[in-house]
């Protein structure tokens, strides 16, 4: 019978007992001593269980639709999967094109009925045990995380300190990361902040994520792109401001599930590392996130956010006002108007003009006001409290 060895030895497991070497001289062996011709042979590494979308298994996978196989030789179901029920349909698919699994050292064999009960028992005693190793292992890390804290990736602008364990500024990099949020804060979109990161030729994190890897060759067609998201990753992750963050969400590889955990519920770590932005740049960050994605401001392409916009509204039509650059004498200034009336005309609304530097003069004396009303109400406050004082002294002695 033609036989296809298939081996596979997932990061978990006891490697001298499962190395892929012993497995293969199982099969082999098994294969000589029954006079099965061995056409193919094909093995998974470091592949959890639970899976099927395997290199390997596909390839077994495609030999078998294409008939050149007979047989499948396993050193034990377990290796096959122990994902209960897809394990069992990629049995029944073996089955349907005549092909049948042999587990060698269980002495199991698919093709023979007598055994389907044991194969029953076998994957569900496989699918318990995966479960279970699941179940430790994220109770271990779980235990970590809430401790002493876990830096599954580190993010762009540190890098870890080998002899101390510490976690590090990156000297080289992590200039990036105050720019991208001074641009931010000045009014630029995060698009256009990837775009500028790209004209000048600055590397994504993903460039510097790969080049620690210890296998890291540099790959000349990949150009190393910034995207949207990626900046969006930089300016809201508080390790920049020393906190590490754990337990964020819930995935479980079995079924293929991935649950955001409530902020209440997550492991905070604060001053875990010395943080690359100040408390003041990254809250105006915040401010401006929930601000912009609240009002969805536009601005042009490569051009900096105005400072009102959408945030106005016209009285008259209830549409919002739009910032123009205009021109006067040889100076530009910024002015806004009611969009209704920018794009249908003056049988709409009319243009409400009103310029940015009038503005900010109305809004300066408002928290002037507003500054002045607060420091009269502190002091009437006072004066309340030092006749307060004065008359609970008085009330004391008189006793």
């Amino acid at each position: 019978m033609k036989a296809w060895l298939y081996y596979r030895l997932s990061r978990d497991e006891d490697e001298e007992m499962n190395s892929l070497q012993n497995q293969r001289r199982i099969l082999l062996d098994y294969a000589e001593q029954n006079g099965y011709e061995v056409v193919g042979e094909i093995f998974d590494d470091n592949v959890s269980e639970m899976t099927f979308n395997r290199k390997g298994l596909g390839e077994l996978e495609n030999a078998v639709d294409d008939g050149k196989v007979e047989v499948v030789l396993v050193k034990d179901l377990s290796r096959l999967g122990r994902h209960r029920t897809q394990t069992a349909l990629f049995i029944d698919h073996l089955r349907e094109n005549n092909v049948k699994v042999i587990s060698v050292t269980e002495g199991i064999d698919t093709a023979n009925e007598n055994d389907d009960l044991l194969i029953g028992f076998k994957q569900i005693f496989n699918d318990f045990y995966a479960k279970d190793i699941s179940k430790k292992v994220r109770t271990g890390i779980r235990q970590k995380q809430k401790s002493s804290g876990l830096v599954p990736s580190l993010p762009f602008g540190y890098y870890l300190d080998k002899n101390t364990g510490t976690v590090e500024i990156d000297s080289e990099i992590s200039g990036y990361v105050r720019e991208i949020f001074t641009l931010y804060i000045d009014g630029y979109g995060m698009t256009t902040i990837a775009k500028i990161m790209n004209e000048r030729g600055i590397r994504s994190p993903e460039y510097y994520k790969n080049r620690r890897l210890a296998d890291w060759k540099p790959q000349i067609s990949k150009r190393y792109l910034w995207v949207q998201t990626a900046v969006k990753r930089i300016l809201t992750n508080e390790m920049y401001i020393g906190i590490l963050v754990n337990h964020k969400t819930v995935t479980s590889k079995i079924y293929k599930t991935k649950t955001e955990v409530p902020e209440e519920e997550r492991y905070r770590h604060e001053n875990f590392c010395t943080p690359i932005i100040d408390r003041n740049t990254w809250e105006r960050a915040q401010f401006l996130l929930n601000q912009r994605s609240e009002i969805n401001p536009r601005a042009s392409g490569g051009k900096k956010l105005h400072r009102y916009s959408g945030l106005i509204k016209c009285a008259e039509c209830g549409s919002h006002f739009i910032a123009k650059t205009r021109s006067w004498n040889g100076k530009e200034y910024v002015e806004y108007t009611c969009n209704s009336n920018h794009r249908y005309g003056k049988k709409y609304c009319t243009p409400h003009r009103i310029r940015e530097s009038q503005l900010d003069e109305l809004v300066f004396d408002e928290i002037q006001n507003l500054k002045e009303k607060v420091i009269g109400e502190s002091e009437k406050y006072e004066d309340i409290i030092k006749k307060l004082t004065k008359l609970h002294k008085s009330s004391k002695n008189g006793q």
